[in-house]
């Protein structure tokens, strides 16, 4: 076990050094620290934001949303996608509604909803529906999937439909849920920083991004993405670790 972390610790310096030194490479050949700046700098820039406590809040608030957005998708993709399978005459009208979600580019649901709610709203339904499609159509085939193998034992040994529900097609859909709820989870940040862009809302990792934006700030710019990455990255693991406790 300790060999195990001990690679995996050796694995990621060894990254993080050849992404460093990439970056290093870059500015060099650049030479323009307005158009790419030194990584030592963005570094020097990250070390100041963490002891920033406005840094901190930006960070948690922009969890916070992404984490409720995430919730309400993956639960309203799983329950839709569940009526479905059960009620078949509901299909045409789900999937119509699924399809038009997914032709709408995302920057177009940002601005009507800017029209019609405030920020913090947008940001959350944006963050829901362009996730809730993913969670609905892994949810609806899984379930297709499993009543095909299933059907000649469905056929013999009858039950009702919450018998069904809770003793085997939800045990079957935990795999297939999980994975969605990881696919959901970095794309969720990406979509949430977006729609804190567009929105202006006054915290948040996007909102820290439009600014050092409109300052010209390169740097800065480049230290919250790193700090994207690694907040992703984190959510991620803890997201499976979630997982394996609650679907095992």
């Amino acid at each position: 076990m300790k060999n195990k972390m001990l690679r995996k610790a050796v694995g990621a310096a060894a990254y993080i050094a050849a992404v460093f030194l990439l970056l290093q490479l870059l500015y060099t050949g650049i030479n323009n620290p307005v158009i790419f700046p030194s990584p030592f700098e963005v570094a020097e820039i990250m070390a100041e934001q963490i002891t920033d406590p406005q840094c901190i809040d930006a960070i948690a608030i922009t969890i916070l949303r992404v984490s409720l957005g995430i919730a309400a998708s993956f639960l309203t993709g799983a329950v839709l996608g569940i009526v479905r399978f059960f009620y078949p005459w509901t299909s045409r009208i789900l999937d119509r509604f699924v399809l038009l979600l997914r032709s709408l580019p995302n920057i177009t649901l940002i601005i009507l909803f800017l029209f019609w709610f405030d920020g913090e709203s947008c940001i959350f339904f944006v963050i829901c529906l362009v996730l809730f499609p993913l969670v609905y159509q892994a949810c609806a085939d899984s379930l297709v999937q499993i009543g095909q193998e299933w059907k000649d034992l469905f056929a013999v040994y009858s039950q009702p439909r919450l018998y069904l529900l809770k003793k085997i097609y939800l045990p079957l859909l935990k795999p297939d849920l999980g994975s969605a709820l990881i696919s959901v989870s970095s794309l969720g940040f990406k979509v949430g920083v977006m729609a804190e862009i567009l929105s202006q809302v006054r915290s948040g990792i996007g909102r820290s991004m439009q600014i050092a934006k409109l300052n010209i700030d390169i740097a800065s710019l480049f230290a919250w993405t790193a700090w994207l990455l690694i907040v992703v990255f984190v959510y991620e693991q803890f997201v499976k670790k979630l997982i394996r406790i609650c679907f095992k």
